[in-house]
């Protein structure tokens, strides 16, 4: 049985369709150059009867959308189904505008409710169609491009031949609807499948039948490009091997130890969390590389993380404190791993450039943060901190690199295909909540919001020390959310400053967010990760 957010994340997508259909179509309502024009029925207009009942298999085509997203079944399909609702919706929008026709429906007048024979419900709906939808915008049917974009579309993933007939069969009856329903003219049909068709054929050249790279992605190769660099990463491995350690190492202290703070547990847990991720990263990275050298250090980076995130699991078992779920915002990370491709250059470099912004925002602050804290102050866990402070900036080290050379190849116009990779997107989503996780929880201890602008300043200026960055459009998406962390920083600071904060509010908010986020997710995500279950 699967999660919740499986479902969740498919409605999202169907009502997102909706809406972009919802824009294109209305655009094509304003009459933007000219009034919508009559066309002259033709013979066979005039023969198709007017079937009143045929209005509900005519709106079929929103509960046909939803169910096939129900069922996509991976990344590709997804891309493809949502390009063929984008690329029918647009070239439909086009001709709306260029060319708007309207349809005389007066000669095919709704009977009175008291007369009619009709049964009321199909009355009603046919009346509440016609009222909502102005007869302009004919050609072509939008109706029966997008039925038979999608219903191509949804061939593709069938495996049955007599399921992959039912689609098919359903877009001929729409099709067939929009005429008895007396929403089109004859010519709206064949126009409005050739737009479904051109739809399902741009669709597929966005994710190649070749590689199942999608058209912003190339194969994912990373390796040093010159001598230089090669000698640089080597040089690192030698240096990066040569200190590893253990948790043994640390002069860890006799417990139990007295109990924490409950936010203090709850902050020290997501930071745990943020570990993970960032160990999941590298474990990525590795496999995108195809350098001996390089597969070594992110295979080692991933060991440092979950080390990392184990001495962070062990402070809270020496103070008898429990492990938590993870906020919604490092959940909606977690979950984001099963969209990234280690094989798709665009995933790769994604991750490359977000893991040393988002950890220099989330650790440079909190972790300095923790080792003055009364509760954890000490010598152990100095040790502890100056240990990961070390392999955070070897980890660094060897991702500026990485991405300077992507900057390089992918410049300017030429990287502005990465932008279109809907992770960045969804990654956003994620922004807001690990933010709050993080920062709602260290300030209701005493953090000062204020100290992190340095941090954001080094990012903001870092384009500067790597001048190759100026050109990558990747690193400008990430320089706004430099921008955006500033903006919330020098807010939160204010509202504190004038005790409009309601710092209690907000941490409570982030206890609803954890619910929410283990409704939805459950231990389902956190066990596919291979991360230890909380206990409840």
């Amino acid at each position: 049985m699967k999660a919740p957010a499986h479902y969740l994340k498919r409605l999202a997508l169907w009502v997102l369709c909706g809406v972009v259909i919802i824009f294109w179509y209305g655009l094509g309502k304003l009459e933007l150059l000219s009034t919508p024009q009559a066309l002259p029925l033709t013979s066979l207009d005039r023969s198709i009867p007017f079937i009143p009942w045929t209005v509900w298999l005519y709106g079929t085509i929103t509960w046909a959308g939803l169910l096939a997203w129900l069922q996509v079944p991976d990344r590709k399909n997804m891309v493809r189904l949502f390009a063929v609702v984008c690329i029918c919706s647009m070239v439909c929008s086009l001709f709306f505008v260029v060319w708007p026709t309207t349809f005389p429906r007066h000669l095919y007048p709704l009977p009175d409710l008291a007369l009619s024979q009709f049964d009321a419900a199909t009355l009603a709906e046919l009346t509440d169609l016609r009222d909502s939808d102005s007869p302009t915008n004919c050609a072509p049917s939008l109706h029966v491009a997008l039925a038979w974009g999608g219903a191509l579309t949804w061939v593709g993933w069938l495996k049955k031949r007599w399921m992959m007939a039912l689609p098919i069969c359903w877009a001929l009856v729409v099709s067939a609807c929009t005429l008895t329903t007396k929403q089109h003219y004859v010519v709206d049909v064949p126009a409005g499948l050739l737009v479904g068709l051109l739809a399902w054929w741009g669709a597929r050249q966005l994710v190649s039948t070749r590689t199942g790279l999608p058209v912003w992605a190339r194969p994912a190769r990373l390796q040093p490009q010159t001598p230089e660099v090669k000698a640089r990463v080597a040089k690192l491995r030698n240096k990066v091997e040569g200190h590893q350690w253990n948790l043994d190492e640390i002069d860890w202290p006799q417990g139990p130890l007295p109990p924490l703070d409950p936010s203090l547990v709850r902050l020290i847990n997501e930071l745990i969390y943020v570990e993970e991720i960032a160990g999941l990263n590298f474990e990525l990275l590795a496999k995108g590389s195809q350098d001996d050298d390089l597969i070594s250090l992110y295979t080692i980076f991933a060991d440092e993380e979950q080390r990392h995130a184990e001495g962070l699991r062990r402070v809270l078992s020496l103070h008898g404190a429990p492990l938590r779920q993870p906020g919604l915002g490092n959940t909606l990370v977690l979950d984001e791993f099963d969209a990234l491709d280690a094989q798709n250059d665009a995933d790769v470099y994604l991750v490359a450039v977000a893991n040393p912004v988002f950890e220099t925002m989330l650790d440079a602050g909190t972790v300095p943060f923790l080792r003055t804290h009364p509760a954890l102050k000490s010598e152990w866990f100095d040790e502890l901190v100056r240990r990961l402070t070390r392999d955070e900036a070897a980890h660094l080290m060897l991702n500026w690199i990485v991405i300077r050379e992507a900057a390089v190849r992918d410049r300017g116009w030429r990287g502005l295909r990465l932008l279109f990779n809907p992770s960045i997107y969804r990654g956003m989503m994620a922004i807001p909540f690990m933010s709050l996780d993080v920062y709602a929880l260290a300030h209701r201890m005493g953090y000062d919001f204020q100290t992190l602008l340095p941090a954001f300043g080094k990012l903001w200026r870092l384009h500067r020390k790597y001048t190759e960055l100026a050109g990558y459009p990747l690193w400008w998406v990430f320089r706004l959310f430099v921008v955006c962390g500033v903006v919330a920083t020098l807010i939160a600071d204010f509202l504190h400053r004038w005790g409009l904060i309601f710092i209690r509010f907000w941490t409570t908010f982030t206890h609803v967010t954890d619910r929410l986020a283990w409704v939805v997710f459950g231990k389902r995500l956190l066990r596919k990760r291979g991360l230890p279950i909380p206990r409840r």
